[in-house]
């Protein structure tokens, strides 16, 4: 067993971190741009015929705002943890494995709740590989302050 943070687990976690923030700014500075809520709405939610795009994206903002905001602080503990690998390992390890096991939850959420496989997969995949790396250097870490 690998039991170091090597490059691949280091990019598979900026990777997740990177997606995290990339919805944090799809959600909340691009939402209200027609590019961006007619891909989005289309994929997760195909609001009804009788209301269209432009106006579902309006009645959605704050929430997709709020959900934006969610993802940033993710984004945040992404970053929060890879720093704290240089300072406390078990805090470092812990955050990024919260941050991964948090992008995997929520791409198994999005691929049952919309049709959004692709971008599911591309949420739930990178951060579950990077969970099973760090989920052990974790406990080992936590078995030598014991």
């Amino acid at each position: 067993m690998n039991t170091t943070f090597n490059t691949l687990t280091k990019s598979l976690v900026f990777f997740v971190i990177l997606d995290f923030f990339m919805f944090f700014v799809l959600e909340v500075i691009f939402w209200m741009q027609p590019f961006v809520y007619n891909i989005l709405l289309e994929m997760f939610n195909n609001p009804p015929k009788t209301l269209d795009f432009s106006m579902h994206a309006l009645v959605l903002k704050k929430l997709f705002i709020n959900q934006g905001f969610y993802n940033l602080f993710f984004a945040f503990g992404g970053l929060a943890g890879l720093y704290y690998l240089n300072k406390n390992k078990a805090v470092g390890y812990a955050l990024t494995a919260l941050v991964c096991f948090s992008a995997v939850g929520a791409g198994i959420v999005l691929a049952i709740t919309s049709k959004a496989y692709i971008l599911a997969f591309f949420q739930a995949v990178p951060a579950a590989i990077a969970l099973a790396k760090v989920y052990p250097l974790f406990k080992n870490e936590l078995n030598q302050l014991n």
